[in-house]
């Protein structure tokens, strides 16, 4: 029962995810419309820009809203391998560094023709997707690193079973119960 209602909480997310980014699409198109029609150069610009900006964030939520379907409705499993949860984070991650990139960029160029005070915000967006890649950099050497480590699946299933036989005051392997 539990496992049926998280999947409809995810889809009921998935859905509105999907929503909120087709009316972040509508509402950049309606943004751009009112940048033409105003016959203002600068105007037109900004709206443009807005709605570029936009559409970044509408990507954003959409790729959140498939990467909840495609993880947690689907695919309904567990990350139990190492290999398994890089590639779901690298994509996820890969996701929000495009759109905090792009944003970056929107930002940019709004504040090329503003003061240059105003570059402050857009340099320090831009720096924090640099430590993100690098973060996801670092990331993937350390998962690689660790699904190279060879696991015998019999091997630790012995030695569950041999911490169990502990765990229950039994003698272990080749140990006889001496005295008495």
């Amino acid at each position: 029962m539990f496992q049926s209602a998280a999947r409809g909480m995810y889809l009921l997310a998935t859905v509105t995810l999907s929503l909120f980014a087709l009316l972040f699409i509508g509402l950049s198109a309606v943004t751009v419309a009112e940048g033409v029609a105003s016959l203002d150069g600068a105007a037109l610009t900004s709206a443009m820009l807005d709605g570029v900006g936009m559409i970044v964030l509408a990507i954003a939520v959409f790729e959140i809203a498939k990467y909840l379907y495609e993880e947690e409705i689907v695919r309904e499993r567990e990350l139990r391998r190492a290999d398994e949860a890089r590639r779901t984070l690298t994509k996820f991650l890969t996701t929000i560094i495009i759109a905090t990139s792009l944003e970056g960029l929107v930002l940019v160029f709004e504040a090329r023709t503003s003061e240059i005070s105003a570059m402050v915000y857009p340099t320090m967006l831009l720096g924090v997707v640099t430590l993100l890649v690098v973060g996801l950099g670092v990331f993937q050497w350390l998962a690689r690193k660790a699904e190279s480590i060879h696991v015998d699946p019999q091997a630790s299933d012995d030695d569950e079973a041999e911490d169990d036989k502990r765990g229950s005051g039994k003698p272990e392997n080749g140990e006889r119960n001496r005295g008495a």
